[in-house]
């Protein structure tokens, strides 16, 4: 294939030309302005937390969230379960497990079992989510029983998961396992599955992180990153600038502008932080065996989805 029908590639935080006359038309930006090689939305995070440096783990908490720890070379499991990528700082990787939809799943929740949340969000100038969050930190670990089955812990041979569902519902009590038990269950499902990336991660790397930076939307409650914390069983640190893919591409104009002469410069000038969460020693514990629990019934649903008798939450083609 002629090599001419391809683009130049350039590092990240690279000057690679000027907005056009045309371009200012198009999109309001000034005839002239610079152009700047920014990079993929994961790497562009990493770097908007700082997480510039190998052995740096993060959890980037969006509508899907990527469990990733950066490495000065690929790093290759066995098992093709997580995958490897070029990170944005040149001779830096980063290898990330894939969580499908956690961000949506509760937004999806939100909209279609939460009208009063919402409404009651409204009137106190306050977001549905932390009266959501609120309701869940009444119930404990484990949801009263209540299993939320969506995205499963990545296979990249092989990406299919369940067909999305919440299990253990106790008819005789309703006050335990009603919205309050889903939405923890749907929280505790996202930390499940960011639990099975990790212990990948560590299998990949041979080390244990001391701490996981959680950034993204999800970042912003109480609650999930508490959860979080209390099933990795490690410390949680959460950034000042949540959305932390555009405070990325603003340190790669940085960079290319030459006010920072390094990334780790430039993140160490941008990047802040807002709170830290502490597992809860007996509460690891609880989910220790809630983990096990989670991932056995996670396989006992997937024969539906495999049969599609109902429909997938995610089924990768060729599958």
């Amino acid at each position: 294939m002629p090599k001419g029908i391809y683009a130049d590639v350039f590092e990240s935080g690279s000057v690679i030309g000027n907005v056009t006359r045309k371009a200012a038309e198009d999109t309001g930006f000034c005839e002239g302005t610079l152009v700047v090689t920014g990079g993929a939305d994961t790497q562009m995070a990493l770097v908007g937390v700082g997480a510039v440096k190998p052995m740096m783990y993060t959890v980037c908490a969006g509508t899907f969230w990527q469990t990733t720890v950066v490495a000065d070379k690929p790093l290759f499991d066995k098992e093709f379960r997580p995958r490897s990528l070029c990170h944005a700082v040149p001779g830096q990787w980063m290898t990330e497990g894939i969580g499908f939809y956690h961000g949506f799943t509760m937004r999806w929740f939100r909209d279609g079992f939460c009208q009063d949340e919402k409404r009651k969000a409204a009137e106190l100038k306050t977001d549905a989510y932390s009266l959501m969050e609120e309701l869940a930190s009444q119930v404990p670990a484990g949801s009263n029983g209540v299993q939320g089955i969506f995205a499963n812990v990545m296979d990249a041979k092989r990406w299919v998961h369940a067909v999305p569902s919440f299990v253990g519902f106790d008819l005789l009590a309703p006050e335990k396992t009603g919205k309050a038990a889903c939405i923890r269950a749907i929280e505790e499902n996202a930390a499940y599955v960011t639990r099975g990336h990790m212990d990948v991660l560590i299998e990949c790397t041979g080390k244990k992180p001391e701490e996981i930076i959680f950034a993204g939307g999800s970042s912003k409650g109480f609650l999930w990153p508490q959860i979080v914390a209390d099933v990795l069983g490690v410390s949680v640190k959460v950034p000042d600038v949540k959305e932390a893919t555009s405070l990325g591409s603003a340190v790669c104009g940085m960079i290319a502008l030459g006010e920072v002469k390094d990334w780790s410069q430039g993140v160490d000038r941008v990047v802040h932080w807002d709170k830290r969460f502490e597992p809860d020693a007996k509460i690891h514990a609880i989910y220790n065996e809630k983990y096990q629990l989670w991932k056995g019934v996670y396989q006992e649903m997937m024969p539906m989805a495999e049969k599609r008798l109902l429909t997938p939450l995610f089924w990768a083609p060729g599958a």
